[in-house]
């Protein structure tokens, strides 16, 4: 055998070593090293014991991480290099188009085996010594001859299909191909989906490695069109991930406790992490659950959502700190992310859309600044409570766009984005009239209204994401995917982080609308400070989740100060909230107590609760709920997803409330809710 490989390898004399794959292929170490590891680049097996006689080549790479120093690759491997740059380029499904190989090496396993019975049938009687020169001879030949009528075979019969028009726009795919579907996944299969029903322990193996530079998650997220995909962007840059696929689903059962159903399951996992220890937050379970426990329907749009799941993901970018982390599960389809590392594909600079920028809307910026040429200009002031306030670098803060329009009506600036496809509904003050008719039989303190916007059109939404990460820093950005369906938004309020003992949360509730003007904006702070409307629905938000905490066994620290805190087109109360919880308590079992809180629902809680279902007439799904991550040991963060809108082929849904309290105006409740819709509208809007 050492004979015969020695004889293979002679004949290939085009071999190359690591580093002068890199070197031709002219792609990113990092991205030579994924291709490794996926499977589409595979070394050569120049000796029986592997890459003995190569030469000592210093490759960069180290153990355990793809290629080793003295591994060669054939000249095939560059080819292949070169041709996924170019379908990169042309923004080409990788993953599937990998899948495709595999199945072809899958098929050439049994075809090299019936070659190797042919070569023994017909020179069973030759020498040993001649048997290994006459394969180091016809093996090539053979490989050119079926690797060559492969080839012609394949580009005749795509073209044929072509030419005859029965390619359609959204052409079925065979069962093997379609693994982006939950149902597709094998629960066997290593790596794959596993069934969460079944009351046994189930291991996972995953791998995690700190990249080379710093990668953009949104990018990834744009590259994936995994079945499920979350966007992650915490304040300030403090931590953002992009989660993709499925490797454990704990998913919620409707008429359960959701939340200790999701943390029993999960406990049910055991995960072994091979590779970087130096992971900021380790493995990660992703998602989010519904306002109601009840399930949704089969033809609601929140159906893909449930009632609530957390996610184990097959591939976690993360980051942190000026550093990236990529965990995946062995074998997992790691291509967004050498697609979101690549440099020089083109397109619009992520912050402004410039051409020929680089950035996330070509898939190109690997550290999610604006392009060189960037046309933007806005900057971020900093205010004495941690607010932002958004506005020109020119000098003024002033923003025309602010004004708000007649109480009665949206923004007529804002709805012009949407190019007339929208309904208004007019039915929200006559919502509120009959909450405040509730209000005053008693029995119900208050009571978080809410209302839909439609838009006809679905939305992509990854510039949508990006201009709300840039424009509202001081909020978690986020987005989950199932499908074709997409919720995204950029909410101001945590429901709840746990790290260990300590906890901190936010009561949050009680508005008034930004102008855009310092000074103005100053004298609507205070005026919101001495309104006794907002200060009493804003003590009731804070007195029930101080009582929640208390009776989960948290030791409260002392009362904060209520400040404002300030986003660009609004202000809010904002009472921040900390203690130290008993050991062994979670972030999900904090989430199950507080949720929903009387910002989002009202008080008491279930009595609101009910009167949303019975009155508002439609379904909230996953808005004004819980959304978020925690490790497996139980630290995370949840928050309530406000700001948001559903997206998806049947058009967009964007979600506003306010929250009811005897004295309430309507119609300052519907300019409220209006100003709410408005920040999302205007993140639909270019620059």
């Amino acid at each position: 055998m050492e004979r015969l490989t020695s004889a293979l390898g002679a004949r290939r004399s085009d071999t190359l070593t690591f580093e002068e794959l890199v070197r031709q292929s002219g792609l990113d170490e990092e991205l030579v090293r994924l291709a490794t590891d996926t499977g589409l680049v595979r070394p050569l097996r120049t000796s029986a014991g592997g890459a003995d006689d190569a030469p000592d080549t210093a490759s960069g790479a180290a153990d355990g991480e793809g290629a080793t120093a003295g591994t060669l690759y054939s000249a095939g491997a560059l080819t292949m290099l070169r041709a996924a740059t170019e379908l990169l380029a042309a923004e080409m499904p990788l993953d599937d188009l990998i899948g495709l190989a595999l199945r072809h090496a899958s098929n050439m396993e049994a075809v090299a085996a019936d070659a190797v019975g042919l070569f023994a049938d017909r020179f069973a009687d030759v020498p040993t010594a001649q048997r290994a020169d006459l394969a180091a001879r016809l093996i090539p030949l053979v490989t050119d001859l079926v690797a060559q009528h492969f080839r012609e075979s394949l580009v005749e019969h795509a073209t044929e299909r072509i030419l005859a028009g029965d390619i359609d726009d959204e052409p079925a795919r065979s069962d093997a191909m379609a693994t982006d579907s939950p149902d597709a996944r094998s629960a066997g299969d290593p790596g794959r989906r596993t069934s969460a029903g079944l009351r046994t322990r189930t291991a996972l193996t995953l791998e995690c490695r700190e990249l080379s530079g710093e990668l953009d998650p949104l990018a990834v997220f744009a590259a994936s069109d995994a079945h499920q995909r979350v966007y992650w962007a915490c304040p300030d840059g403090d931590l953002e991930f992009c989660a993709l696929g499925s490797a454990f689903d704990a998913t919620a059962e409707a008429g359960t406790d959701r939340f200790a159903s999701v943390a029993d399951t999960l406990s049910l996992l055991d995960v072994t992490v091979s590779g970087d220890s130096g992971h900021p937050i380790g493995p990660l379970a992703v998602g989010g659950f519904s306002f109601r426990p009840d399930a949704p329907a089969a033809d609601s749009v929140w159906a893909p959502f449930g009632t609530g799941c957390l996610t184990v993901p097959e591939v976690l970018v993360v980051r942190r700190g000026g550093q990236s982390w990529l965990t995946s599960v062995p074998g997992a389809p790691v291509w967004p992310v050498m697609a979101a590392s690549r440099s020089g594909v083109g397109g619009a600079c992520a912050t402004c859309g410039a051409a020929g920028g680089s950035g996330v809307c070509g898939l190109a910026a690997a550290a999610g600044a604006p392009g060189a040429d960037c046309a933007r200009d806005d900057t971020t002031v900093r205010g004495d409570a941690g607010d932002d306030l958004t506005g020109t670098a020119a000098g003024s803060l002033a923003d025309p766009e602010l004004e708000a329009g007649p109480a009665s009506d949206l923004n007529a600036a804002a709805l012009a984005v949407l190019g007339g496809g929208y309904q208004v509904d007019d039915g929200y003050t006559e919502l509120v009239r009959r909450a405040l008719g509730r209000i005053a039989e008693g029995g119900l303190d208050k009571v978080v209204t809410a209302r839909e916007l439609h838009i006809a059109s679905g939305l992509e939404p990854i510039a949508v994401l990006n201009r709300l990460r840039s424009r509202y820093p001081s909020c978690v950005t986020f987005a989950f995917g199932r499908g074709a369906q997409t919720f995204f938004g950029a909410t101001p309020e945590q429901l709840v982080h746990c790290d260990g003992l300590r906890l901190q949360t936010d009561a949050l509730a009680g508005s008034r609308p930004r102008v855009g003007d310092p000074a103005r904006d100053r004298e609507l702070a205070a005026e919101l400070q001495r309104d006794p409307k907002e200060l009493t629905e804003h003590a009731m938000v804070v007195t029930d989740v101080r009582d929640t905490l208390r009776a989960c066994g948290a030791a409260l620290d002392a009362p904060s100060p209520t400040g404002v805190m300030e986003l660009r087109r609004i202000m809010h109360l904002h009472t921040p909230i900390s203690g130290r919880v008993p050991a062994g308590t979670t972030v999900l079992d904090l989430a199950s107590a507080l949720h929903p809180t009387a910002a989002v629902a009202g008080l008491p809680r279930r009595v609101a609760r009910d009167w949303i279902s019975e009155h508002e007439g439609f379904e909230r799904g996953w808005y004004a709920s819980p959304v978020g991550w925690t490790t497996l040991d139980g630290r995370g963060e949840f928050r309530v997803a406000l700001r948001c809108a559903l997206t998806g082929p049947a058009g967009t849904r964007l979600f506003a409330g306010g929250g009811i309290v005897e004295g309430a105006d309507p119609d300052a409740e519907l300019t409220e809710t209006n100003i709410k819709l408005e920040a999302l509208l205007y993140a639909l809007e270019d620059d």
